[in-house]
């Protein structure tokens, strides 16, 4: 059970962020340019994170779905956390988000594969 609120939990973030990042919403591009990244890679990584979010969903009943999508994850909040506290000089603080991402993700992966 917890596991499963931990898949829905996670997909349901990365989805809203995906569709918010896809749709270019004024202050998630405000961000991007904080980080110096181009904006198509906004919209990849928007992409990505929708992919992730559908792929976490299926997790629920196939473990490999859940598998793929944490390590999906993990290589994104990585890079989330990289572009706020290294190329945005931004505080811990703003990371805090990225950071509970990447745990959840990787207590999946762990989960996972037990």
């Amino acid at each position: 059970m917890i596991s499963m609120i931990m898949k829905v939990s996670l997909a349901a973030f990365m989805l809203a962020g995906g569709i918010i990042k896809v749709f270019r919403v004024p202050f998630q591009v405000e961000h991007w340019r904080h980080y110096q990244y181009p904006l198509w890679f906004l919209t990849v990584t928007g992409i990505l994170e929708i992919a992730g979010a559908f792929a976490m969903t299926a997790g629920i009943w196939n473990r490999y779905a859940a598998f793929g999508a944490g390590v999906l994850f993990v290589v994104l909040m990585a890079g989330a956390v990289h572009a706020h506290i290294v190329r945005a000089r931004q505080s811990v603080l703003m990371t805090i988000p990225a950071i509970i991402c990447l745990i959840v993700s990787i207590i999946i992966i762990i989960w996972e594969s037990t």
